[in-house]
């Protein structure tokens, strides 16, 4: 029996080898099955490269930012396409502008690929979270077909499609699925290439296919591509003498004018954009965000390998692609994979004497040529020289004029045409050509280092944007750079070139051991290959769950008709208007205050109208003007020191009849109607805003985060009087003492409130000066010497005659001590120069509850690392930020959340631009 069934078991392994025998050659055959294996390939290997990624695809975000907004993006590409193509750029954001989906990329070819899972119903967060995974495997793939077309070496193209896939500098753009999805690069290139090797119909079709499809995946691909495109363009008509061939010229243009025919509806909008609102960036911003050529050598923090590599250089950019991959570039340069020499019939009549006199009109045209370059190169050197300096003299107002960047553009592509016609004698006898041309159609060095040279050059000069003065000239000359904010994504297309470069370094490292020791040359790629994967991976991946499904109150806005747009509050940072774009995307209402590359004025306004304490009435005035149907206050988002702020501003509204409470959703959301743009809208409960007495005293007591808020310049008057009187900062305990004695009484929303505080604040001095202290500190002085004390407590220069007139005035009565001091905590100087000190202190007080010197930090640096911060421009929101994402906040509200009327902590905090916030935080925090 046993035997049987081995016997069977055997002859069904032998009918499945049979089989495969039979079925594996035929899909090798099958062209579409061998680049699908390729492709499906790519996809494990970014399985492996960014694990866990790949198990939580349904809600998983690099941040809980930018992603939100491409979600949207994305998804209202599928959405308007079959409601209302003709008006593909009217979005449903910033109501109630038009081409609104224009103030950032269109993504509109990224999200054509997807159209099939929107039809089938996934939600546009899980649909950008498949998408940035598979933009990793799109880019590996097209590094893979551009290096085996190039090379014709499969070994060289698995090495390209690593570096390029998994490129450090990817992952620095994650959040971004244009910039991830950077595959259609590689492929424009690889099709120009096959273009010129064979002129064909079906080629020039993809050439233009791959073109359009570029430029409609991301608009900053297709402008920082053409340069080198052209270029390479140049080389192949040079390398295969299409000067005269009619079908590369006429096919190439039919397929360019078809493929800009298609993307004029796409590109016009952008155009009307820049017309209507304005919106470029100017070059001061390009000066800005430049990075230096040093930001090559810092790298993305969450490679494994390389992290902080490159932290200490100055600049944000992190460019550094990896060792291995400038190691194997640089391989590609010094062991070419056959001698760098031209056949010997061209280098004999390169370096014979009578090569120019053949042709004495090309002679003339190097001599005018040549003084092109140096008229050129002079000029250009002068202007350099004069520029932004105190001109006196004629002449030097004359050099000052010209641009020195199109002059170095002149001087550039004379030497380019005098090269192209005749090399000197002394680079005639060094290369063995008698001209640019013939160098490029004779040359031994393949397509593959030549175009990957020129992409690595010109991509490297365009991530260094206004650095270079190649950037500059296409700034001033290309509209379409005028829309670019970040030149360093320039290194993408130098991370092509070095992606081929890595390919057919790795080919000729592996032959040049192959002369050697050839047993071992065979496992050389394959060594490269696991070194290049343990090099860029960045598994475990840190990721985030997004907010995938739609809450409560977007449910009811989706089925809730406007007149107007929707409004959500709190806004601004770099979290909140992204969410609300998501759940715009949910609803499908229009949204007023969203967020993208250029934000519309009436937008702003929203913005920093709320963000200010107290809220004015101008921002009704705002709401009423755009019109706004309905306006969203999301509790549970809302820092606990602005919900006073928010519910005084609101009850306002309410009393006067312009808004209307309509229903709280999932215990903090609160649904308001603008009763001026919607007065049917009807009341569906209470308000659940607290209308009784509210003592800011209590509200302290409850949650020490009150000392911000509505009354937070009370609060920094406090801390000045403690400087003022003892030259020192308040410690916590004191401070919370007699802010809640300022306090009393006060009642938050009251009209009454400030002449109150002023009331108590006076009281409060005159205790101050009688209190053990003070009266020790200051019973031996003088009057003189108290004001000059008090007056160098706080760092305020007083003159003689002033201190004097002061000190009569104590010595008449006709002021006290308490008037003195009074009167110098107003002082607008004492107060600019205490406001970021104070700022800080109250973060430390309101969110950590203990002195800045206290455990764990037992010395004063935490306060003055965040006073430097600030005095050096740093947003007072992400030091906000800091404080509540800190470890030892969270701890406090885990062991002693506040007992008050303000809601708990956000669930997702205003964030800063970057990250760096937090982790300072952390050091200084030792948590």
């Amino acid at each position: 029996m046993t035997t049987a069934r081995s016997a069977n078991s055997s002859t069904l392994k032998q009918r499945a080898i049979s089989v495969l025998d039979r079925i594996i050659p035929s899909i090798r055959r099958r062209r579409f099955f061998r680049e699908l294996f390729i492709l499906l390939a790519f996809c494990l290997l970014t399985s492996v490269v960014t694990w866990p990624y790949v198990t939580r695809l349904r809600d998983s975000v690099a941040d809980a930012g930018d992603p939100y907004l491409h979600a949207w993006v994305m998804w209202w590409d599928y959405h308007q396409t079959f409601h209302d193509p003709l008006h593909l750029f009217n979005g449903n954001i910033f109501y109630p502008l038009p081409y609104t989906l224009a103030f950032t990329e269109s993504e509109y070819g990224i999200a054509l690929l997807f159209f099939p899972l929107y039809a089938l119903g996934f939600p546009p967060l899980t649909v950008i979270s498949v998408a940035t995974f598979l933009g990793f495997a799109f880019c590996g793939y097209g590094a893979f077909r551009l290096t085996r077309t190039l090379s014709g070496s499969n070994s060289a193209a698995w090495i390209a499609g690593v570096v390029f896939a998994f490129i450090p500098y990817r992952f620095n753009v994650m959040s971004q699925i244009a910039y991830v999805f950077a595959g259609w690069l590689p492929l424009l290139l690889e099709a120009l290439v096959l273009f010129a090797r064979e002129r064909s119909w079906k080629r020039a079709a993809w050439l233009g296919v791959a073109f359009t499809m570029n430029a409609l995946s991301s608009l900053t691909w297709m402008a920082l591509s053409l340069t080198p495109l052209v270029i390479s363009a140049l080389f192949l008509v040079v390398r295969y003498g299409l000067w005269r061939d009619r079908k590369f010229w006429l096919r190439g243009a039919v397929v360019a004018s078809a493929s800009v025919i298609a993307l004029l509806p796409f590109l016009l909008p952008y155009f009307y954009v820049s017309k209507l609102y304005g919106f470029t960036w100017g070059r001061a911003v390009l000066d800005r965000s430049s990075p230096g050529a040093l930001r090559w050598l810092a790298v993305e923090r969450r490679n494994w390998l390389w992290r902080g590599f490159g932290n200490n250089l100055p600049g944000s950019a992190k460019l550094f692609p990896g060792l291995l991959p400038l190691l194997l570039s640089l391989a590609a340069l010094v062991m070419p994979a056959t001698p760098a020499t031209l056949m010997p019939a061209v280098r004999e009549r390169a370096i014979s004497p009578d090569t120019d006199k053949n042709d004495s009109r090309a002679a003339k045209w190097v001599m005018r040529l040549d003084l092109l370059a140096v008229a050129a190169g002079v000029v250009a050197l002068m202007s350099a020289g004069w520029a932004n300096s105190d001109i006196h003299l004629s002449w030097g107002k004359f050099f000052a004029g010209p641009t020195t960047d199109r002059l170095l553009l002149v001087l550039a592509l004379a030497l380019t045409v005098r090269l192209s016609l005749s090399y000197p004698l002394a680079l005639k006898r060094l290369t063995g050509a008698a001209n640019l041309i013939e160098h490029i159609r004779h040359s031994r060095r393949g397509d593959a280092f030549c175009l990957g040279v020129i992409w690595a050059v010109v991509g490297f000069l365009l991530s260094i944007g206004t650095n270079s003065w190649l950037f500059r000239v296409l700034f001033d000359l290309v509209f379409i750079f005028h829309s670019m904010r970040e030149p360093s994504r320039g290194a993408m297309i130098a991370y092509v070139g070095l992606a081929v470069l890595a390919g057919i370094g790795t080919t000729n490292l592996a032959r040049t051991i192959a002369r050697d020791r050839p047993r071992i040359a065979f496992s050389i790629p394959a060594i490269i290959f696991l070194a290049l994967l343990f090099e860029l991976h960045v598994a475990p991946l840190e990721l985030e769950r997004g907010a995938v499904y739609p809450d409560a109150i977007t449910l009811r806005l989706k089925d809730t008709p406007m007149r107007g747009g929707l409004v959500e509050l709190p806004t601004g940072g770099a979290v909140l208007p992204h969410l609300y774009m998501l759940r715009a995307a949910d609803h499908r209402r229009p949204l007023i205050n969203a967020t993208s590359t250029f934000v519309p004025q009436h937008a702003w306004e929203i913005q920093q109208l709320s963000a200010q304490t107290p809220i004015p009435p101008s921002l009704m005035d705002a709401l009423e003007k755009v019109p706004t149907s309905y306006l969203v206050i999301h509790n549970k988002l809302m820092e606990s020191a602005r919900r006073p702020v928010y519910d005084e501003f609101l009850l306002s509204a309410m009393r006067e009849g312009r808004l209307r409470f309509i229903r709280r959703y999932d215990e903090g959301d609160d649904l308001y109607a603008v009763v001026k743009t919607e007065p049917e809208a009807r009341s569906e409960g209470l308000s659940p805003l607290i209308v009784s007495v509210r003592e800011w005293a209590t509200l302290i007591d409850n949650d020490p985060l009150n000392v911000f808020g509505r009354y937070q310049t009370w609060s920094e008057k406090l801390i000045r009087l403690h400087v003022a009187s003892f030259g020192t900062l308040p410690r916590y305990p004191d401070f919370m003492r007699d802010v809640r004695d300022l306090g009393r009484g006060v009642i938050t929303g009251n009209v009454d409130s400030e002449a109150r505080l002023t009331e108590n604040f006076r009281h409060l001095g005159r205790q101050w000066t009688n209190r053990p202290a003070f009266v020790a500190a200051y019973r031996e002085l003088t009057d003189e010497d108290f004001v000059a004390r008090v007056y160098a407590n706080a760092g305020v220069q007083i003159d003689e005659l002033a201190r004097a007139g002061l000190a009569n005035e104590l010595k008449e009565k006709r002021a006290t001590r308490t008037d003195v001091l009074l009167k110098l905590i107003d002082d607008a100087g004492f107060a600019e120069r205490e406001k970021n000190r104070s700022l800080v202190l109250l973060h430390f007080f309101g969110y950590l509850r203990r002195n800045p010197d206290d455990p764990p930090d037992n010395n004063m640096n935490g306060l003055l690392h965040w006073v430097n911060e600030l005095n050096r421009g740093y947003d007072p929101a992400s030091l906000t930020y800091a404080f509540v994402s800190s470890f030892e906040h969270q701890r406090i509200l885990k062991k002693a959340p506040a007992q008050s009327d303000t809601p708990a902590q956000p669930k997702h905090p205003l964030r800063p631009s970057g990250r760096s916030s937090e982790f300072s935080l952390l050091r200084v925090f030792h948590a």
